[in-house]
């Protein structure tokens, strides 16, 4: 088994660990600009102006001024509007839409989330190789010290590639979670406010 572990080339796991960074950097750099720069934390402002609309029974300014705004409660809002006078159960047309809200800003974060641990157990596996690679070195013959310090240099290395990717990751990983919660948790405070409000129309 050592054998077959030593024969995996040296320059494979860090290859793979540097592929996983540039996946992580894309994630991050894609998702900040999503939920960091164009949505926001909901105006209470704008969510007057959109109850207000509706109050008075001005749908169609409703409609545009969602199709206006990036923020997911906007779209479930849009979606309740354009439904209403359907013979669609309106809650139901919230939580689909909503549905597909909650997997348009979960979008790659699953992934982050595997490199996070995938990572460091990359760098542990070269850590492993290496140093069975520098003990293998050892035992056939003292004087191969040039093979010996390769292996443990691969193994330092290995490790410290994969917490280089695996810290900043999961620091993301959880910073953009919260942040997804905080909006599906706006989403479904105003989805409920524009229902109540459609609902005393009635």
């Amino acid at each position: 088994m050592s054998t077959l572990i030593a024969s995996i080339p040296s320059w494979l796991l860090p290859t793979l660990i540097v592929i996983t960074s540039i996946i992580t950097l894309t994630i991050i750099l894609e998702r900040s600009w999503l939920l960091m720069h164009k949505i926001n934390i909901l105006d209470i402002e704008d969510e007057k102006k959109l109850l207000e609309f509706i109050r008075k029974k001005k749908f169609e300014d409703a409609e545009s001024f969602c199709r206006l705004q990036s923020h997911p409660a906007y779209k479930v809002a849009l979606g309740i509007l354009e439904s209403k006078d359907g013979h669609i159960d309106l809650k139901h047309v919230s939580e689909e839409v909503g549905m597909k809200q909650i997997s348009f800003l979960e979008k790659y974060l699953p992934t982050l989330g595997s490199i996070s641990t995938v990572a460091p157990l990359l760098g542990l596996l070269g850590t492993v190789t290496g140093m069975i690679r520098a003990f293998r070195a050892y035992a056939l013959t003292a004087s191969r010290s040039t093979q010996m310090v390769g292996g443990l240099d691969e193994a330092l290395i290995s490790t410290a590639m994969g917490l280089i990717v695996a810290i900043p990751a999961l620091i993301f990983y959880n910073y953009f979670l919260g942040r997804v919660t905080t909006y599906i948790n706006e989403t479904s405070l105003l989805a409920d406010m524009v229902l109540q409000e459609l609902n005393r129309k009635k």
